[in-house]
């Protein structure tokens, strides 16, 4: 977006700034001094200095975050967040913006106390360093270089392209595996991981689908968007004045093209993840302090199944009449059929004589 001049009253609150924030200005030199940083840090004083205060009006307003775009290039969607135009640009209501993001930071944070992970999105040049840095601080996942089409919706096979580039970075980072390839087969597979980096290295210890999504500038990343939306994926969208809101879950109205204002967005929901991932592990440990302990004899965590020691030896069949053994000389274990292993009963002895019909005395 082309620089446009700024209004009297915007240049008193910008000269204003480096003054307010002066007093934090020796503890970072301080820090620095004592760890000096690589001039390549991805970390800058404007991002150390966005995760020490609070988002306010004032921040938003020095990051740029209220710029939009010229009139000629608006999305009719977006009327109800523009506040108005001046100087050739359209002006965002910071009133709605402040509060869709701490809504939408809270999402996040819920997300990841739940457990959940969440994916930054942002290809976009002036978005790549701040993506990575701060999803890398977070802890969570992040695409910064090329959205992969069919990333979420064919995850099956990215799941497969991870796996194997996670299995070339282990045979290259192996001395001994990589002594029994020959040269061109290293080289070929120096190529392999090469590729893999630029679209897979954000991911590559993704092990399922995210719970939501952190995207900015989602007209670039339209295609993240419609697979989010087909798998019901949440989504937090920053949305300028040239996109469309219709299909992102949370809406977060402000300029997605300055570099303040994009680090600005990436340190809040980096924040926002940070502190929800940490609830989640204090949960955890509270969960398991509050499990009684277990006595010294009990074995391990019990599966279910009762486990019987026999003690004494199965009893087999005791000798019958004649010698014969009950059961016709079978042994039968528990659960058997109890009507075969059952010894017979012995037949009733016959009377020597018949009974008289009358039912008198027996004669001599």
């Amino acid at each position: 977006m082309s620089e446009t001049p700024v209004a009297p009253e915007e240049a008193a609150e910008t000269a204003a700034a480096p003054a307010a924030a002066t007093p934090e200005t020796p503890a970072a030199a301080t820090d620095a001094a004592a760890a000096p940083a690589p001039a390549s840090s991805t970390e800058s004083e404007l991002g150390q200095a966005l995760k020490e205060q609070e988002i306010s009006i004032r921040s938003l307003i020095e990051a740029g975050v209220h710029y939009g775009h010229q009139p000629g290039r608006w999305n009719p969607l977006m009327r109800s967040y523009i506040f108005g135009e001046r100087n050739g640009t359209h002006i965002i209501d910071l009133d709605q913006t402040l509060p869709l993001l701490k809504e939408g930071l809270d999402f996040l944070r819920e997300t990841t106390a739940a457990g959940g992970t969440v994916l930054f999105v942002g290809t976009k040049r002036q978005a790549q360093g701040s993506i990575m840095a701060e999803a890398r601080r977070a802890g969570q996942h992040y695409v910064n270089n090329r959205w992969l089409g069919g990333m979420l919706t064919n995850w099956k096979t990215v799941k497969k392209s991870i796996d194997r580039y996670n299995q070339y970075l282990d045979i290259l980072g192996n001395e001994e595996k990589r002594a029994e390839l020959s040269k061109k087969e290293q080289a070929s597979m120096q190529r392999a991981v090469d590729k893999y980096a630029k679209s897979l290295e954000g991911i590559r210890r993704m092990e399922r689908q995210p719970d939501a999504i952190f995207i900015v500038d989602v007209g670039k990343e339209s295609i993240a968007v419609q697979e989010a939306k087909r798998l019901h994926i949440p989504i937090v969208g920053i949305v300028d004045t040239n996109n469309s809101p219709r299909d992102i879950d949370l809406v977060v109205p402000g300029n997605d093209d300055a570099l303040r204002a994009i680090e600005l967005y990436c340190v809040a929901a980096a924040n926002a993840c940070r502190e929800g991932y940490d609830q989640h592990q204090q949960e955890l440990v509270a969960q398991r302090s509050s499990q009684p302990a277990k006595p010294a004899g009990e074995a391990g965590p019990s599966s279910g199944r009762r486990v019987v020691e026999i003690k004494q030896q199965p009893r087999r069949g005791r000798g019958g009449r004649d010698g014969e053994r009950a059961g016709g000389g079978k042994s039968y274990s528990a659960g058997g059929d109890k009507e075969d292993a059952a010894p017979k009963p012995a037949p009733a002895a016959k009377a020597d004589a018949p009974a008289p019909a009358g039912g008198g005395a027996e004669s001599k």
